[in-house]
């Protein structure tokens, strides 16, 4: 077969006449060239077998091997080839029946050029229609051969997200050549640390070749020790599935991985190791451990490998108090960037102390909810100009993944302090200052009768004047700033489970009927009815008489 567009053809008659006038016929002229001749079917059979042309015309009959006998050769041996049959008047019938066995077609002499011509043309476009077909195939198998590593990645993400067994895995993993074996698996999850910040200032060309080096390292650090499917996941990661051995532990792979990509690069990376399962339906519990593993480098500075194993047992999260926020807020509506550093440090001291024993989310939340409080007072107090840079750009670096704790609290730290100076720069105005500076009094004195004179005495200012002011600054009156944050505190208490007589009396409310009056004049339930919503398990209490 010639791949230039033209078709091979052999000539194969016992008469030397027939076979040196088909010869010389201008085939040339139609992209077709004669590549062989015969005399008899024994010797057009090996010459066939030899050249394997595209065409083959032939008599019928035929001295050592008929061409009814050569055709049945000819189409067991090169299915392609098309052979058309020259035939007389006497063997039209037997021609018909060449036909149905599977001859292209045949010609009755006597014939003329364009007799021949006319049915070698139809063949010749038929041969190139199939040559099409197959070079579309071909290019498709091509292409498919080229796009298996995409495919087998596709296919693990599908594995390692649903449950799979290996009755329904099979064929398309064999199809797919992936080189694991079917049983015993560990999941890895890797990521880059500090990635966004450090290729900020690359181009993609260089981002792209550093994501490829650090997958390809990885991948010849595993394979020298099991056998592996690594690819690039979400972000900034990579998932690894790799059969389990008994000769190196997962997690020594997943150490000796931190190590190659340090050496041979500027970057490091953490790894989250699930545990062995052992089918593939099972890979969504290895990946989820792996998953939670590298949840806990929120505690690290990365470059280091956590196992699932070795993570102590989740039971119930113990709560954080976040009775700094209250005071972290007045710091920052006040422009008091020195006290809010203060306050995060405390916040952050004592999370220290906690740190084993927290869910790497909680916290997260907690310091989302922290910044959340901080961004809505500057855009309170700060023009939006002024306060959108500050803004977008903690937010950038919050959307991270993968940041160490000490990373969110330094990025929050910047934020408050930046917001703070901010504030300060757009000038509260005395009259703010006098009043942001009583709420600190208002709040210490909650489980208090306080009254509107207290407050005011304690700024040094008479009743009716801060009453204006305070009107002014908070759009409330001191009475409704006063209830509604002895309500909220009140709220808190009553979702810890304290009973309904001592939230009253720490409220500062001294009887429990105006308590309970208030609180649902506010509320639109009785502190019990609220209490019920969070804990329905616990009995009503009885009031007092």
């Amino acid at each position: 077969m010639d791949d230039n567009g033209v078709i091979s053809l052999c000539i194969i008659d016992d008469i030397k006449s027939v076979v040196a006038g088909l010869t010389c016929m201008n085939w040339a002229q139609q992209g077709i060239r004669v590549t062989g001749t015969a005399a008899n079917g024994e010797d057009g059979l090996d010459m066939i077998s030899e050249l394997r042309p595209d065409l083959v015309i032939t008599d019928i009959r035929m001295p050592r091997m008929d061409g009814l006998s050569m055709l049945r050769a000819v189409l067991e041996r090169h299915r392609d080839c098309k052979v058309i049959l020259i035939s007389g008047y006497a063997d039209f019938e037997y021609a018909q029946q060449a036909v149905q066995l599977g001859a292209f077609d045949f010609v009755v002499k006597p014939f003329t050029e364009e007799d021949i011509m006319t049915a070698v043309l139809r063949a010749k476009a038929e041969i190139m229609e199939e040559r099409s077909k197959l070079l579309t195939l071909r290019e498709m198998e091509k292409r498919l051969r080229e796009s298996l590593p995409v495919l087998r990645q596709e296919y693990f993400a599908l594995l390692v997200s649903h449950r799979t067994a290996w009755e329904q895995a099979a064929a398309r993993w064999e199809f797919l050549n992936i080189d694991l074996n079917p049983q015993g698996f560990v999941v890895m999850l890797l990521e880059i640390d500090h990635f966004q910040e450090r290729a900020a200032e690359l181009s993609i060309r260089e981002v792209e070749l550093i994501r490829f080096s650090l997958l390809n390292i990885t991948q010849e650090t595993i394979a020298e020790h099991v056998r592996c499917v690594v690819f690039r996941a979400r972000h900034n990661r990579y998932l690894a599935v790799m059969n389990d051995c008994s000769a190196v532990s997962a997690v020594e792979i997943a150490e000796r991985c931190c190590r190659n990509i340090e050496r041979y690069t500027k970057f490091t990376v953490s790894v989250g190791v699930g545990g062995r399962v052992e089918e593939t339906s099972e890979l969504p519990d290895s990946y989820l451990q792996a998953n939670r593993a590298l949840a806990y480098h929120l505690f690290t500075e990365g470059n280091a490998a956590i196992r699932y194993d070795d993570i102590l047992p989740a039971g119930s999260q113990e709560p954080l108090s976040l009775e700094y926020k209250d005071e972290l807020l007045l710091a920052l509506r006040s422009g008091n960037a020195g006290k809010a550093e203060a306050i995060l440090e405390d916040i952050s001291m004592g999370l220290q102390s906690l740190v084993s024993r927290q869910n790497p989310d909680y916290l997260l939340s907690l310091y989302d909810e922290l910044a959340a409080s901080a961004i809505r007072s500057f855009y309170e107090l700060i023009p939006y100009a002024d306060i959108q840079p500050l803004i977008q750009r903690f937010r950038a670096v919050q959307g991270t993944a993968g940041l160490p704790l000490a990373s969110l609290q330094r990025q929050l730290l910047e934020l408050c302090v930046e917001g703070a100076a901010l504030v300060r720069k757009n000038s509260l105005s005395e009259g703010q200052k006098v009043i942001y500076a009583s709420l600190d009094y208002i709040q210490s004195h909650l489980s208090e009768d306080i009254t509107v004179g207290d407050c005011a005495a304690h700024v040094h200012l008479s009743a009716s004047y801060y009453s204006s002011l305070f009107k002014k600054v908070t759009g409330m009156t001191v009475t409704q700033y006063v209830t509604m944050e002895k309500i909220q505190k009140a709220k808190a208490l009553l979702v810890e489970g304290m009973p309904v007589q001592e939230v009253a009396l720490a409220a500062g409310y001294e009887e429990r009927r105006y308590f309970s009056e208030m609180f649902k004049k506010i509320t639109g339930q009785t502190p019990s009815e609220f209490r019920a919503g969070y804990h329905p398990d616990r009995p009503e209490e009885k009031p007092y008489r």
